[in-house]
């Protein structure tokens, strides 16, 4: 675990980072590395350690948020279900930039007949140098339900980030089954903590990190499509094939509940590799983030327009911006129906 004069573990779910207010602070997103590092997946494995190593230069981020399937014990791709070995793998890479991060799990991370369950997982990452993690409550749904509030050098909360597991799949926990989503005990739970939150300031505006988008994504972009002003694009595409959301079958309350209770304003994902849209909907900026994938995806080691990462920054004066770290100079815009390439620089 991250040992810093700046950071406190006040509960089992929640930490307090400390930051300087006066200063901006820079978060970078990273999701869906699908490292297999196994004796098949090694040349593609590569390839992603050098572009994860390349953004986050670039970047230059004071924390790093990785957002699931970061390693991938799939024994057709990678040669190996050893996760163990994975995630012990990541953890010291991710140590290598000295710089703090956090993760949430994705569908991938524990994949049927790997080693290690998420909570066996948990106990290799906590043992990371700069590593920010807890299981949070045994009785909730999934594993990593945290909250880590950057505040002040006063302790008031300026930004709380909101760790949220999204399950894997759903009954039996089959992939066939379907992707699963964030529970209603889990939802219940965020909101009752971010109402706390509100009590002592009414303003607080939170953001949160998971794997799988929520349906109202997929809601918002086709409103968008049809012209639905009331829907604003911010950057990205949707370039899956068939404008594929690969959202769950089985209804969750996530998004709705977060747009009543007010708090949080930005939502951060991945899952979907070629995915890379940005947009605001009733309030919150849904966002897939830049993926790095070089083996998950068939040939997909060949594209390029959907692998960064995704820099979002607390201004000094409170205000936050969100922005693609693209790792070549060029990203795609599909936006109703139209294709069009544009220079990271716009």
């Amino acid at each position: 675990m991250y040992k810093s004069d700046n950071l406190k573990q006040t509960d089992k779910e929640t930490f307090t980072y400390t930051i300087d207010k006066n200063k901006d602070f820079k978060i970078l997103q990273l999701t869906d590395l699908h490292l297999g590092f196994g004796f098949i997946s090694r040349k593609k494995d590569k390839l992603a350690l050098n572009a994860v190593t390349k953004i986050i230069h670039k970047a230059k981020p004071d924390m790093i948020v990785l957002t699931g399937d970061s390693i991938f014990p799939f024994l057709p791709k990678a040669g190996t279900l050893n996760n163990r070995k994975q995630a012990y793998k990541l953890m010291k890479f991710m140590d290598s930039f000295a710089i703090p991060y956090t993760l949430v799990f994705g569908n991938h991370d524990c994949e049927m007949g790997s080693t290690c369950n998420k909570e066996e997982l948990a106990q290799i990452y906590k043992k990371g140098k700069y590593c920010i993690f807890t299981e949070g409550r045994k009785e909730l749904t999934g594993v990593g339900n945290f909250f880590i509030n950057l505040a002040d050098s006063e302790g008031n909360v300026l930004l709380p980030l909101v760790m949220l597991d999204s399950n894997m799949y759903g009954e039996g926990g089959w992939f066939y089954s379907g992707f699963d989503r964030i529970h209603d005990d889990q939802v219940e739970w965020c909101m009752n903590r971010l109402n706390d939150l509100k009590k002592c300031n009414p303003d607080i505006k939170a953001m949160a990190f998971f794997h799988m988008p929520p349906a109202e994504f997929k809601e918002a972009y086709r409103k968008m499509k049809l012209g639905d002003k009331s829907v604003i694009y911010q950057h990205g595409s949707i370039a899956e094939k068939n404008e594929h959301f690969g959202i769950s079958k089985f209804e969750g309350t996530f998004f709705n509940k977060a747009v009543k209770n007010g708090v949080i304003k930005w939502m951060f994902c991945g899952h979907d590799h070629l995915n890379t849209l940005s947009l605001i909907y009733k309030g919150i900026q849904m966002t897939y983030g830049m993926s790095i994938d070089y083996l998950g995806y068939k040939d997909i080691d060949k594209s390029y327009i959907q692998r960064g990462g995704t820099l979002i920054t607390r201004k000094a004066d409170g205000q936050v911006t969100v922005n693609m770290v693209p790792l070549g100079a060029v990203v795609s815009t599909r936006v109703r129906g139209i294709n069009t390439p544009q220079n990271d620089e716009k």
